[in-house]
């Protein structure tokens, strides 16, 4: 399937879902997540999951992260849109968040983890495939982002749905994931 095939389809199972569904789909997704065996993690990054988009509720996920890990930085992007760039912006319990543009929440605070720091990302997504090529909103940020991050940092999608087989257009700009969590399983690429 084409990138916006992909996108269109898991838009609208998206849509569809309720949210009785959401949040049980949710918890199972932290069981899975829980049965990750992992190092010790300094700095994550997440993502702010936008409500209209019924995105995965992270925030339960990093606090389960931050009762494994002591100390845990977490981090939340920040775009630029004028250079097309993202930023970790490292965040604290009272953070505040503001909208962007295109009504995405982004931290206010102003330090920065460098992508070399990070040891784990979770990356918003609408689709992925049995490669690992996921299917985002369609302007590049992520992976602009993670060509810049170690090697051994760990790409965690998150989604309620299966991967589709193929995403037929992807290309040598997209990274691929290391793992992507289900409600119903991890896959490992």
């Amino acid at each position: 399937m084409l990138k916006k095939e992909i996108r269109s389809l898991f838009r609208k199972q998206r849509d569809s879902i309720t949210e009785t569904e959401r949040m049980k789909w949710d918890d199972l997704l932290l069981i899975q997540f829980q049965t990750i065996e992992m190092p010790f993690i300094e700095f994550v990054l997440s993502f702010y999951p936008i409500e209209e988009n019924k995105e995965i509720n992270t925030f339960i996920i990093t606090d389960s992260l931050r009762f494994r890990n002591p100390g845990l930085r977490i981090c939340y992007p920040k775009t630029s849109l004028s250079e097309n760039t993202m930023d970790a912006i490292i965040c604290h319990p009272d953070s505040i968040f503001e909208t962007n543009p295109f009504n995405i929440p982004e931290p206010a605070d102003t330090e920065i983890a460098a992508p070399e720091d990070l040891d784990m990302v979770l990356i918003p997504l609408l689709g992925f495939d049995e490669n690992g090529y996921r299917v985002g909103y369609g302007k590049g940020y992520y992976d602009r982002y993670l060509k810049n991050c170690r090697e051994d940092c760990l790409k965690i999608g998150l989604s309620y749905f299966d991967p589709v087989d193929r995403v037929e257009d992807s290309d040598e700009f997209d990274v691929p994931l290391d793992l992507c969590i289900t409600p119903q399983r991890i896959y490992v690429f």
